[in-house]
C-alpha cells in the first residue's frame, strides 16, 4: 500500500472530527460577511479549500468571492476596501502565507480570517494575537499530510460544509457531515474506475464546467505537484477557442476528464460528439454542484489522484522531489516584498499605473520610497508650509475652523521658533478663518500665500482691504468660458482677482472642463494654466505657484534650514503638485505618478487633517528647528 493510500483510509475520521471543530464560529463569520465581497487566498492544497469556500458562498447567495494565490494578493493593486479576506493554509507556517497575512493587515479590508489545522504555525500565532484577525483551527485525524494536502484539505472542506449548513438554516438533523463521512468511507474503499483509461505519459486535459472548479483545481494542482502528468485545466467553451488543437496533434497521448453539471451536460455533449471517437476520456457529473456534492468531490479528486498515480507508477504521498525543492519552497522573497509594500508604496504604485507616466523600467518604487524617507529623516525643518482645504481642514468641512488639536500643534511649533505658513488657492476667507483660530500674537509671523501664491502677505494683513490686480488675460478667459456655456446656469464668474476659481459644481462637466479650457489660446500657449483641488478649479497666470511661499521663507532662513511642505492635491494638475515635488514634503492624500515625485506618509490609511496631525506630532523641536521622529511617524501608518 502506498503512503497516499494510507492517508486516504483515515479521511472519513477527519470528516467526523469536524463536528467538534469551530463550525459555529465559522458560520458566524460567514453570516457576518454575507453582504460583503470576499477574497479567498490559498496556494498548493489550500488553493482547493479557497475554491470550495467560494463555492459555499455562491450556494449561500453571498456577495462575490475572488480566489487568488498569496503572490497575486500581495502584488495586487486592489484596495480591498469593504472586502473580507479569508486565508487558507494547512500548516500556517510558510513564508507565502505569512506574506498574505502581512498584506491583509496593511490593507483596508473589513475582516481577516485564517483557516488552518495548525494552531502552532507562525502565521497562526501572529493572527491569533491580532485584533483584526479571526483564526479557525480545524481538527484532523492525521496531522501529517504527507506530500499532498489530504487531511488538512478535507478538514477545511468539512468545516466549511458544516458551517454553511448552519448559515443556510438547514434542519439540525440534516447530518451533512455524517453523510459526507459515509460517502468518504465508500470512496476510499472503492477503486475509481472512471479514470482507468489514463496511461503513463499522457497529457491530462481537464474540461470542466466552472461550477466544478474545486475538483478541477485539486486534480490540476496535484498532477503537477506530484509529476504524475502534465495537465491543462480549461472550461468547455474556452477549450473550443483553439485549445482543441492539442487533440488534433497529440490524440494518442491525451486523456480527457470532463466535469459536467446539470447546466452544462448538453454543452459537453456537443463538444464530445465533435471530437474523435478514439479519444480516451472520463466523464464525471456533479449534478447541481451544490456544496455537499462539491465537498464529496474533494475526496473523489484525491481518489482520482491515487488512481492516476498508480497508473503512472508514482506514489502521490512521496513522489520524489529535486534537491532544489526546499530552497524554492522556503524562499522568503514574497514575505519581504509584502513588508516593503507599505500603504505609501502601494498608493504611489496606484498613481504610477493610473497616470502611466513614462519612466525608467529599472526604477524600484520601494527604493525610491526609502530615499524619500532618508531625506525626510535628515531634514532640519525651520519652516512649514501648509495647504489649507483638504489638509488643515477637511474638504467637506472647509468652512469650519481647524481642529483644536492642529492649532495646538502649530502653536507648539511656532513657540519653538518654527515659521508657519499657508499656501492656499483661496483668497481672504482663508486668512479670516485662521485669524479666528490661531492666537493673535502669532499672526504677524505667519506667512499667507493666497491665490496659489499669487498674493503673499502676513496673516495680520486683511487682504480684503487691498485691491488685487487681475491679469488681463484672465478677464478674457472668463468671458470665453461664459460665452461657450461651460458653467452652470446662473453661475457668474468673479472678476477682478488674481485668479479665477470655480467650484466643480459651478461647471457643466467637471470631467471635460480641463480639456475644454485648454482650447483657449492663452492656456494652450502656456500663458495661463489650470490647477485643481478636490473641490475647485483654479485658473491663473503660469508664473504663479505655491512654491513662491517656500521661496519667501527660505530667503529668511539659514542655508542649512529646510522648508517642509504639506498638501493634499499632489496629482498631475493638482494645485499642490509643484510644492510637494520638492523635498522635504508630504502629501496627505493624492500623489503623482512619478517615483521621484510627491509621496504620502500613510498611503490611504490616514488622509487629510488626521494625517496632518500625525505628521505635526512626529516633529521634535530643538534650538529653533524640528526633525522627524520616524518611529512616531511610522506608528501613524499602522
Amino acid at each position: 500500500m502506498t503512503i497516499f493510500a494510507e492517508k486516504m483510509e483515515s479521511l472519513p475520521a477527519t470528516v467526523r472530527l469536524a463536528a467538534n471543530g469551530p463550525v459555529d464560529a465559522i458560520a458566524a463569520a460567514l453570516r457576518e460577511g454575507d453582504g460583503r465581497p470576499a477574497v479567498a487566498i490559498g496556494s498548493g492544497g489550500s488553493a482547493i479549500a479557497a475554491e470550495y469556500f467560494a463555492r459555499c458562498r455562491t450556494t449561500l447567495g453571498h456577495a462575490m468571492t475572488i480566489v487568488c494565490t498569496p503572490m497575486h494578493f500581495v502584488s495586487s493593486q486592489e484596495r480591498w476596501a469593504d472586502f473580507d479576506v479569508w486565508i487558507f493554509s494547512a500548516g500556517a507556517d510558510n513564508p507565502d502565507v505569512s506574506a498574505a497575512l502581512s498584506a491583509a493587515l496593511g490593507s483596508s479590508a473589513t475582516g481577516i480570517r485564517l483557516v488552518t489545522v495548525n494552531a502552532a504555525g507562525a502565521t497562526a500565532v501572529t493572527a491569533a494575537g491580532t485584533a483584526r484577525c479571526m483564526t479557525f483551527v480545524l481538527p484532523v485525524a492525521d496531522s501529517k499530510d504527507g506530500f499532498l494536502a489530504t487531511h488538512s484539505l478535507v478538514a477545511m472542506t468539512a468545516g466549511l460544509l458544516g458551517a454553511s449548513d448552519r448559515v443556510a438554516k438547514r434542519p439540525s438533523g440534516s447530518g451533512a457531515l455524517e453523510r459526507f463521512a459515509q460517502d468518504a468511507d465508500r470512496i476510499v474503499v472503492e477503486p475509481l474506475s472512471s479514470v482507468a483509461g489514463f496511461r503513463r505519459g499522457d497529457t491530462v486535459v481537464l474540461l470542466h464546467d466552472p461550477q466544478c472548479r474545486t475538483f478541477a483545481t485539486l486534480v490540476e494542482t496535484s498532477l503537477w505537484e506530484t509529476g504524475i502528468a502534465p495537465v491543462q485545466m480549461v472550461d468547455f467553451r474556452n477549450f473550443a477557442h483553439g485549445r482543441h488543437v492539442w487533440a488534433a496533434k497529440h490524440l494518442d497521448a491525451m486523456f480527457t476528464i470532463a466535469l459536467t453539471t446539470a447546466m452544462s451536460r448538453e454543452i459537453w455533449t456537443g463538444i464530445r460528439d465533435a471530437l474523435p471517437s478514439t479519444m480516451r476520456r472520463a466523464e464525471i457529473d456533479f449534478g447541481h454542484a451544490g456544496r455537499f456534492r462539491t465537498a464529496v468531490s474533494v475526496v473523489e479528486g484525491l481518489a482520482a489522484i491515487l488512481a492516476l498515480g498508480n497508473a503512472a507508477g508514482i506514489d502521490p504521498g512521496r513522489p520524489g522531489r529535486g534537491e532544489f525543492a526546499g530552497a524554492v519552497y522556503g524562499d522568503r522573497g514574497l514575505a519581504v516584498l509584502a513588508r516593503q509594500l507599505d500603504p505609501a508604496v502601494r498608493h504611489k504604485q496606484e498613481a504610477m499605473l493610473l497616470y502611466d507616466e513614462p519612466c525608467d523600467p529599472g526604477v524600484c518604487t520601494r527604493a525610491t520610497r526609502s530615499e524619500w524617507m532618508r531625506t525626510l529623516a535628515a531634514a532640519r525643518v525651520g519652516a512649514i508650509v501648509l495647504d489649507y482645504d483638504g489638509t488643515v481642514v477637511a474638504t467637506d468641512a472647509r468652512l469650519e475652523p481647524p481642529s483644536a488639536d492642529i492649532i495646538a500643534e502649530l502653536s507648539r511649533l511656532a513657540a519653538s521658533g518654527i515659521r508657519i505658513a499657508f499656501a492656499t488657492g483661496r483668497g481672504g476667507s482663508a486668512g479670516e478663518a485662521l485669524r479666528g483660530a490661531l492666537p493673535a500674537h502669532l499672526h504677524p509671523g505667519v506667512v499667507m500665500g493666497y491665490y496659489n501664491g499669487g498674493l503673499i502677505r502676513t496673516l495680520d494683513v486683511d487682504i480684503e482691504d487691498e485691491a488685487p490686480v487681475q491679469h488681463p488675460d484672465l478677464a478674457a478667459l472668463a468671458d470665453w468660458i461664459e460665452e461657450r456655456g461651460l458653467v452652470a446656469t446662473g453661475v457668474s464668474i468673479k472678476r477682478g482677482r488674481p485668479q479665477i476659481t470655480l467650484n466643480h459644481t459651478d461647471v457643466l462637466d467637471p470631467i471635460s472642463f480641463a480639456s475644454d479650457v485648454a482650447a483657449f489660446p492663452d492656456v494652450s500657449e502656456g500663458r495661463l494654466r489650470l490647477l485643481s483641488s478636490h473641490h475647485s478649479f483654479d485658473l491663473l497666470p503660469s508664473g504663479i505657484s505655491k512654491t513662491s511661499v517656500c521661496d519667501v521663507l527660505r530667503g529668511d532662513m539659514s542655508p542649512d534650514s529646510d522648508v517642509l511642505a504639506v498638501g493634499d492635491s499632489g496629482e498631475p494638475g493638482g494645485n499642490d503638485l509643484e510644492m510637494l515635488s520638492e523635498p522635504p514634503s508630504i502629501s496627505v492624500d493624492m500623489v503623482c505618478g512619478l517615483a521621484s515625485g510627491c509621496w504620502t506618509a500613510f498611503g490611504r490609511t490616514s488622509t487629510g487633517p488626521a494625517a496632518l496631525l500625525r505628521i505635526l506630532r512626529a516633529l521634535r523641536t530643538e534650538n529653533g528647528h524640528a526633525s522627524f521622529d520616524l518611529v512616531s511617524l511610522a506608528a501613524g501608518s499602522a
